[in-house]
């Protein structure tokens, strides 16, 4: 590799801790926040030693401008820290992680899933840093504006196309919202990047879209609807570009109706039932779903199998009561939609509700409705989505598949 993977300025600064963390960052916890710190000095943002009492702790990336302050590279007692030549030690840091995080990537079959997570953020020891893979189109994107100058774009493109030789395009995606949506590292992104999940076709506007272009993190649980959706009919809510929609009708579903506020979100639902060559009677309707989960119960409309996963309710701790009432609410709706014996699929990607607190949602949810429900299935992150045994927060999607009574 040509080019050393992170940026930094030379020398390096320490800052010193006003709270003693030791124990919580030999845990395994790679996050700090403000209030371990002294607010009197400035300090640049990018790469800086952390110090407790007069001595070193650990390495990491100071962003001063959230409450999320420091995040954790290398702790000053593992062999690869060295403390009279941090570039060597972020470039021994770099290889070992990267090594780890392909040979999880490298289990995949490209012949039938093409599409991956390759580095998933602090689960992978690169904080605010993600890199997606859709066949032969990489998709690096940031966190945070930190992460960006922190992260040398360049040297992980390198680095993805030594190990993924398919990839001939990395891609670097910013906001929608922002003046520049984004930057060719390698090559030139292409209007339509198609790729297989499962054996499934798929294609992105990657530029436009969500995220880095799709929800890869779904990836088990739409296998899981495809295993239970033959002869069924079929509702997928808030459905973007239509994955559960797809793998239902794959799975043979006589009928699905595709529900997503969004325009160019269902126009997507139709292109992939198109690249398929799927014949399934299809409903792909851009409404706003809440609205029409209520005007389907005052129709009194019913389904064999109705698919909710809505977008975060909880941005923030302080949301977390409201986003349970939301989610109950709409999962209640949705449960009354249900046949008898029929099949309600549930799922959240809030990081602030917890799994307990989703089972209990749901639990919630099927006494609102008076109906009884069978837990079928539960599921969450696949395996290119891992994160720390000490970082629970990270362990954000929840999904579950139950049966009514």
């Amino acid at each position: 590799m040509n080019a050393v993977p992170v940026t930094f300025e030379d020398p390096i600064l320490t800052i010193e801790l006003k709270r003693d963390v030791t124990k919580h960052l030999k845990q395994g916890h790679r996050w700090i926040f403000a209030n371990c710190f002294e607010e009197r000095r400035s300090i640049k943002s990018g790469i800086h030693i952390l110090n407790y009492k007069g001595e070193p702790l650990a390495l990491g990336i100071w962003q001063g401008d959230t409450q999320l302050r420091f995040r954790v590279l290398v702790l000053a007692e593992e062999p690869i820290f060295r403390r009279n030549n941090m570039k060597r030690t972020l470039e021994l840091y770099f290889e070992s992680q990267w090594r780890k995080a392909v040979e999880i990537r490298k289990t995949f079959d490209l012949s039938v899933t093409n599409s991956f997570r390759l580095i998933n953020g602090e689960g992978d020891g690169f904080p605010g840093l993600v890199v997606d893979v859709y066949n032969d189109t990489a998709v690096i994107k940031h966190d945070h504006a930190i992460m960006e100058k922190t992260w040398n774009a360049s040297a992980i493109a390198e680095k993805i196309q030594a190990d993924f030789p398919q990839v001939k395009c990395v891609y670097l995606k910013r906001r929608n919202d922002a003046d520049e949506k984004g930057t060719n590292i390698v090559g030139t992104l292409a209007p339509e990047v198609q790729f297989l999940e499962n054996g499934v076709l798929f294609a992105s506007n990657i530029r436009d879209a969500a995220k880095t272009g799709f929800f890869l993190d779904q990836r088990d649980n739409r296998k899981m609807i495809q295993n239970f959706a033959k002869g069924k009919t079929v509702l997928n809510l808030f459905s973007y570009t239509g994955g559960f929609s797809i793998f239902a009708a794959k799975g043979g579903a006589k009928e699905v109706t595709s529900v997503d506020i969004a325009k160019v979100a269902i126009q997507a639902v139709a292109r992939n039932f198109e690249i398929n060559g799927l014949t399934t009677v299809h409903h792909d309707i851009a409404t706003d779903a809440f609205e029409y989960l209520e005007k389907q119960n005052a129709e009194k409309k019913k389904y064999d199998l109705v698919i909710t996963d809505p977008p975060s309710f909880a941005p923030n701790e302080k949301s977390v009561e409201q986003a349970k009432a939301a989610y109950t609410k709409v999962f209640s709706n949705s449960i009354k939609l249900v046949n008898p014996e029929g099949l309600f699929a549930a799922s959240s990607c809030s990081s602030h509700i917890s799994t307990r607190d989703f089972m209990e949602i749901c639990k919630e949810a099927f006494s609102r409705a008076r109906k009884k429900g069978t837990l079928v299935y539960q599921g969450g992150q696949p395996v290119d989505h891992p994160y720390p045994m000490a970082m629970e927060e990270l362990r954000y999607l929840k999904f579950a598949l139950f049966r009514l009574d």
